[in-house]
């Protein structure tokens, strides 16, 4: 649809709450002062794999001023996790990493917590340690978990020990047709762990209540489900709990969905109040965030594939090992998510991946922006120029003769209603100058595409209020996280009431008041609560115009509003005021209040029996390789995303600009460094390598129109897209600059001059 057709809608608003935030006003979690509130803080193992033989917890209790010590004996004997149920609130009788919280303390201040911390004896007996993933498949690797089955699903035969996860794409007879490829490529990558490293670190407060209910504060992206774990993990009912959510500084999945994302801190938090029976705050360290809060999983993938001379591709095989950690975590999802990206999303009717996620003795695998996309693009669009180069083909030309069409299926989308993946791929051949643009000494151009999921997960509710003066309030589950509470919901709320984004509050998220969600996640806020927030919008518009039309003596469908003004459309002359109606709404039907819910499972057989309109996207770049050093500079890179309708351009651009960012990261210099016991060699700002201002080109976002998605007005999700194809896109412009393929991450000078040296370049 044309922004022409919208008043608000494909405008650039001023951010909600930005200035605030640009000169240091905004409110965040670690601002919050609580009464009385006690400091608190974990106890974590330094011990990879040991078994917990006694906790002497009596020395630490006995110093004035702490208020409660608390270990799992102290807790109700539930475990939680997200497909397997593997952990406890603190660890009962082993640790599986270091940092898995074992014990916490309340005290006065932070030096009395520290001390405390310090006097809690801890006798462990340790076990055997295995950091990589591959060794901890063998049968003769340490067990990490006794008591979780193998996968149910296990194909009959396999032998393998520590895998809590298994997932398989079998499209076809993949064997067979390999057989009959005239050229087959058959290659390895590997990525790394990384951390989302944003700069606000986490918190948790928690507050008992006279009334025998808990407040929980914490700056987490999914309010509901740390609601549910803080009920299941104390021994509370749900309406004993009551969630806020604080202002978020940055999160990237790393703060997500509930004590998945989390080490556990908002029910360590809370278990330490209730037994303290007063306030409790938690705020992490900076090291203490990159050793035990969740992280993007590394992984092995073994990849090979076949095609026609002619560049047809005609079967593909390969396996992928994901590292989930210590504990299942997101591993599971984030693993089956990555198998099914190594299939890929171009025409090919022979696949057959088998997908194994496993414990390691490390820290957890959380769902990290596009959990899973970013390692299998890395493999995929690496192995998709290897390709190209053993058919002698242009790689652009290579990709675009297998590019799905209308009514083609790819993995994980049995139908596509239409498809953009060509025209990204055109978009950022023509951008980069790709054939046009005079190379230099060691420079290259890669390219690499990407896709991703919508409209995953769960259904979600939304309420708009009217206020007497013809303003909105809006309740949504989602957390103010960048786009959709600040720019998406004001301007659709706007758009269908006649009124101006500053008319409309959007409120923070309290579970006690705000319709349930499962968080601001997997790139759903606009598909979910957009959706949500449009129909309670237009449910609350109906309401106006019906009590409007006895004034105006014409029928309700002969209405609109414009500018606050309910008018008879094509005689704007004939009109009252909104507020005026609003007001009067309080005599008639008492409070004017729309509601919707966006049904996910509707949505999805929709999408199913008419097809899919998948978020398909192009990253072109433009690389110097300096060969002496293995040092790499990014002369230029384009970013091409087809992410539907945009109702917010600047905040699209944002989102793909941040996303390309951080997995430039990834691709250049991050990575978590663990040595052969399980220590993180790299916890915090000062050995953590991440991209400084000098390292990062400016990114030319560019979008393509005419593929509307599910969302509101036709959106797609712009969030996560972003960060699946960096690390290919410079990994083929590395190859084409020196002829040198780099199969492991990151690519830093070391690996790349590596690489040359092996290479004789």
């Amino acid at each position: 649809m044309a922004k022409a057709e919208y008043t608000v809608l494909g405008t650039d608003m001023p951010r909600k709450g930005g200035v605030e935030r640009v000169v240091g006003k905004g409110v965040y979690g670690i601002d919050l002062n609580l009464p009385d509130a006690l400091s608190g803080g974990v106890l974590r193992s330094e011990h990879a794999h040991a078994k917990i033989v006694n906790i002497d917890t009596s020395e630490a209790k006995a110093i004035p001023g702490v208020r409660a010590v608390v270990t799992a004996a102290d807790a109700p004997d539930v475990r939680y996790g997200r497909s397997y149920i593997d952990r406890y609130i603190l660890a009962k009788d082993k640790v599986r990493y270091m940092g898995d919280p074992v014990a916490a303390v309340a005290a006065d201040s932070q030096a009395l917590v520290k001390e405390a911390l310090g006097k809690i004896k801890v006798t462990y007996e340790p076990l055997p340690v295995v950091v990589d993933p591959e060794e901890t498949m063998k049968e003769s690797a340490p067990t990490i978990h006794e008591d979780m089955p193998l996968p149910k699903n296990l194909p009959e035969g396999v032998q393998v020990k520590n895998v809590c996860g298994y997932a398989a794409v079998n499209i076809g007879d993949a064997e067979a047709a390999m057989a009959e490829a005239d050229v087959v490529v058959d290659e390895v990558y590997e990525t790394k762990m990384i951390h989302p490293q944003y700069l606000e670190p986490r918190i948790a407060a928690a507050r008992p209540e006279e009334d025998g209910r808990i407040t929980v504060w914490a700056n987490a992206q999914a309010p509901f489900p740390v609601r549910t774990e803080v009920a299941s993990l104390t021994g509370l009912p749900l309406n004993s709990v009551r969630v806020i959510s604080t202002g978020i500084g940055g999160g990237f999945g790393g703060k997500g969905s509930g004590v998945t994302s989390s080490a556990g801190l908002e029910p360590i938090c809370a278990l330490l109040a209730l037994t303290a029976k007063q306030p409790v705050m938690i705020v992490m360290d900076k090291a203490e965030e990159t050793i035990s809060t969740t992280i993007r999983s590394g992984c092995k993938i073994w990849i090979k594939t076949g095609a026609k001379k002619d560049g047809t591709l005609v079967a593909r095989q390969g396996k992928v090992v994901y590292d989930a950690g210590g504990y299942s975590g997101f591993g599971n999802q984030a693993g089956g998510r990555c198998t099914q990206m190594v299939g890929g999303w171009y025409r090919l009717p022979n696949i057959h991946m088998d997908g194994f996620t496993v414990y390691t003795n490390k820290q957890v695998c959380g769902p990290v922006r596009g959990p899973g996309g970013p390692q299998a693009t890395f493999a995929m669009e690496s192995h998709m120029d290897s390709l190209a180069a053993e058919l002698g083909m242009d790689p652009i030309e290579f990709r675009l003769k297998n590019v799905p069409e209308k009514g083609d299926g790819i993995v994980g989308v049995p139908k596509l209603r239409d498809s953009s993946l060509a025209e990204t791929l055109n978009t950022a051949k023509e951008k980069i100058g790709w054939g046009k643009v005079k190379l230099g000494k060691n420079q290259g151009i890669g390219f690499a595409t990407g896709a991703w999921i919508e409209g995953a997960g769960p259904g979600g509710g939304a309420v708009v209020k009217m206020n007497e003066d013809g303003s909105a309030t809006v309740h949504i589950g989602k957390v103010d996280y960048g786009t959709a509470a600040p720019f998406g919901i004001p301007m659709i709320v706007a758009e269908v009431l006649g009124i101006s984004t500053d008319d409309v509050t959007v409120l923070n998220v309290d579970t006690d008041a705000s319709p349930w969600d499962a968080g601001t996640v997997g790139s759903r806020s606009m598909l979910v609560s957009g959706n949500a927030v449009k129909l309670a919008a237009e449910d609350a518009r109906d309401q106006i115009l019906r009590m409007a039309a006895g004034q105006l003596e014409a029928s309700p469908e002969d209405l609109e509003i414009v500018d606050r003004q309910i008018q008879v459309k094509g005689a704007p002359s004939r009109s009252v005021s909104l507020a005026s109606v609003c007001n009067a709404g309080h005599n008639e039907i008492g409070d004017v209040i729309g509601r919707g819910y966006f049904d996910s499972k509707a949505s999805q057989a929709d999408e199913r029996e008419r097809g899919s309109s998948q978020p398909f996207t192009t990253h072109a770049a433009l690389v110097e390789v300096d060969a002496d050093t293995g040092n790499v500079k990014i002369l230029k890179y384009v970013a091409v995303h087809d992410v539907g309708f945009v109702v917010h351009p600047k905040a699209v651009e944002g989102q793909i600009e941040g996303a390309a960012a951080m997995s430039l990261g990834q691709a250049l210099c991050e990575q978590v460094v663990h040595d052969s016991d399980g220590r993180t060699l790299n916890p915090t700002f000062v050995d953590y390598l991440m991209p400084t201002i000098n390292m990062l080109p400016r990114i030319e976002a560019v979008t393509v129109s005419g593929y509307p998605g599910a969302g509101p007005y036709g959106t797609k999700g712009a969030g996560e897209i972003g960060s699946v194809p960096p690390m290919a896109c410079i990994a083929n412009a590395i190859y084409n600059a020196t002829g040198v393929r780099v199969r492991r991450l990151p690519l830093s000078p070391e690996n790349v001059l590596r690489a040359l040296r092996e290479a004789g370049k």
